[in-house]
């Protein structure tokens, strides 16, 4: 009698928890796509101002400096492979670029925390052309505050960080954010 009170009495306070918190985890995973409108961060990272300098290696081992995209407008998308939006997200901007023989801004995306053997299996299994750079400690990612994933930044032609979507961006949304930094 005193084990069955028990269990339910750890069965009321387990149900009464998961419904207090259970919505605070719910949304850090369904992953709905969300436009950030202000962004300061601890290490002065903010709309409007500068992005984070970052090198990289891409899957090929060449070190990618994000200053080596100064002069023309970036999106630049953290995703992981085990991620599902992320790997959707993987999809759209590579129909993009191979749609698109002239595009006037540059994609980057970040793999963050995967090993190479890992992020490589999966762009060759899509067959995806895209570019890809490796943040296997999570360093840049977590640097950038990227931890909703698929994360997606907007950078204008000098470098400042003009816009962050957070989820899913459909091709339009792509071409209208990315658009908007040629302006």
């Amino acid at each position: 009698m005193k084990t069955t009170i028990i269990i339910l009495a750890i069965l009321i306070v387990g149900v009464a928890a998961l419904n207090l918190l259970g919505g605070f985890f719910v949304r850090e995973v369904i992953q709905e796509p969300v436009l950030v409108e202000s962004l300061e961060t601890s290490n002065g990272t903010g709309l409007g101002k500068p992005a984070l300098y970052f090198e990289l290696p891409d899957l090929a081992g060449n070190t990618i400096k994000s200053s080596d995209f100064l002069g023309v407008p970036v999106v630049l998308t953290f995703w992981t492979t085990w991620n599902s939006a992320a790997a959707d997200q993987i999809k759209i901007l590579d129909d993009y670029v191979r749609k698109n023989n002239e595009i006037l801004f540059k994609i980057i995306t970040i793999s963050g925390q995967e090993d190479k053997s890992v992020v490589t299996n999966f762009m060759n299994r899509g067959g995806y052309k895209i570019e890809v750079l490796l943040d296997e400690s999570g360093a840049i990612t977590e640097s950038y505050q990227a931890r909703n994933l698929p994360t997606t930044y907007f950078l204008d032609e000098k470098g400042m960080l003009q816009e962050i979507f957070i989820g899913i961006l459909s091709e339009r949304q792509l071409v209208k954010k990315a658009e908007s930094l040629l302006e």
